[in-house]
C-alpha cells in the first residue's frame, strides 16, 4: 500500500484516541454513576481539573449524567463515541464494512444507554464492541502502518488518561514500552524532545520524570 496522506493519518490516529477515551472513561464514569445512586459524593471538580475540561456542572448527579450522555458537552463520553464514528465513516474503505460495523454498534449501544435508567448493560455492549472493533482491525486491515497508527492513538490516549486520573498507574510503564515499539513501525512524524523524554522515562531512568511531564510528553509525541 502506498503512503498514507496526512489527513488520513490524522483520522486514523484520532479514531484510536477516541475509541480508547470511551473504552477507559466509560467504566470509570459508571463507577461514579453507581456512587451517585448510592448517595455517595463524587469529586467532579477534581476530575474536571485533571482532565482539563470546564466544570460547568450543577451537582454530582448532573455531572455524571451529562459527562456520560450529553451530546452537547464536547467532553462527554458520548461525544467521544460520536467523534470516533465520524472518523470511522470517512475511513470506511480503509477499515472495511465489517470493522466499521462494530463502531456503529458501539454508538448505538451508548445511545440506548443514554435513554436508560440503568445504563450498565448497554454501556458494557459499547465496551464489548470497541474490543471487537480492535480485533477486526487486526483481521481486516492488512496494511501494518495503518493498524499501527490507530494503535498509537490508542496508546497515547490510554497513557494520558491513566496518568491524569491516577488510574491503573502500574500499567503506564508497559504501555509506554508498547507505544515506543509501535511508533517505530509507523511513518508518523514525532517530536524529538518528547521521544527522548519517553525513552528516558521508560528505559534509562524510570521514576525520574513526573506525571505532569509525562502527560505533556505523550500528548506532544506525534505530529498529526
Amino acid at each position: 500500500m502506498g503512503a498514507i496522506s496526512l489527513s488520513k493519518s490524522n483520522r486514523l490516529f484520532w479514531l484510536g484516541r477516541y475509541t480508547e477515551r470511551v473504552f477507559t472513561t466509560l467504566p470509570y464514569m459508571l463507577n461514579n454513576y453507581d456512587r451517585v445512586v448510592d448517595r455517595l459524593p463524587v469529586d467532579y471538580a477534581a476530575f474536571c481539573r485533571k482532565m482539563g475540561v470546564p466544570d460547568h456542572y450543577e451537582n454530582d448527579a448532573d455531572f455524571v449524567r451529562r459527562y456520560l450522555f450529553d451530546e452537547e458537552d464536547k467532553a462527554s463520553v458520548i461525544s467521544s463515541m460520536n467523534s470516533a464514528y465520524d472518523n470511522a465513516v470517512v475511513l470506511r474503505d480503509t477499515l472495511s464494512s465489517a470493522t466499521l460495523s462494530y463502531i456503529e454498534m458501539a454508538v448505538s449501544a451508548l445511545h440506548k444507554a443514554a435513554q436508560s435508567d440503568g445504563p450498565g448493560l448497554q454501556a458494557q455492549w459499547t465496551i464489548d464492541n470497541i474490543m471487537a472493533f480492535r480485533g477486526a482491525c487486526d483481521d481486516f486491515i492488512y496494511d501494518e502502518n495503518t493498524r499501527n497508527i490507530i494503535k498509537c492513538g490508542t496508546g497515547v490516549e490510554r497513557i494520558s488518561l491513566y496518568l491524569r486520573l491516577g488510574y491503573r498507574e502500574d500499567r503506564v510503564p508497559p504501555e509506554m514500552s508498547r507505544l515506543l515499539n509501535r511508533l517505530y513501525k509507523t511513518k508518523l512524524a514525532t517530536n524529538a524532545d518528547s521521544l527522548d523524554m519517553m525513552v528516558q522515562a521508560v528505559l534509562q531512568a524510570p521514576g525520574t520524570v513526573s506525571n505532569l511531564e509525562l502527560i505533556r510528553c505523550v500528548e506532544s509525541l506525534f505530529q498529526v
